[in-house]
């Protein structure tokens, strides 16, 4: 499967879409003048109606999960991969570290969520209501001491 749906800067890689649930891989991109663009891996959408409850109607969940070290600066709209490797000075790195200390990381920009609803539903790939989560980093299964990271 070899479809996307471009919303807002980013793009969604569909793997799989059924009329129960859907599977994607997330993609921030900057487009240059001449068409072409750099896309950075941000993480990844899942969809899937969840079952109703005895006090919830079924609803349909989308779980983003976002990669650690991805970070989003709203003033300049460009996405980055925070890692030490990324830079040529330790101290640069750290500096930046330090900076992150006293303000919110932002990993992706935060009007993709609403933009993603209205997307969704106007595909009518899911309908309302929905619920979207999202997970930053790597997840941890219980049954397992395998972690699996994002990266």
């Amino acid at each position: 499967m070899n479809e996307t749906t471009e919303i807002l800067d980013y793009v969604i890689h569909w793997k799989f879409k059924s009329e129960s649930g859907f599977v994607g891989e997330l993609f921030h991109i900057v487009r240059n003048k001449s068409g072409g663009g750099l896309s950075t891996p941000i993480g990844n959408i899942i969809g899937f109606i969840e079952p109703a409850s005895e006090y919830l109607s079924s609803y349909w969940k989308i779980l983003i999960t976002a990669r650690e070290e991805v970070r989003y600066d709203i003033y300049s709209n460009t996405t980055y991969v925070f890692v030490k490797s990324a830079y040529a000075s330790k101290l640069e790195y750290l500096v930046q570290k330090l900076m992150e200390l006293t303000k919110d990381v932002i990993r992706i920009n935060p009007k993709l969520p609403a933009a993603i609803q209205e997307e969704l539903i106007k595909s009518e790939l899911c309908s309302s209501p929905l619920a979207i989560e999202m997970i930053i980093g790597s997840n941890k299964y219980v049954y397992s001491n395998v972690e699996f990271s994002l990266d």
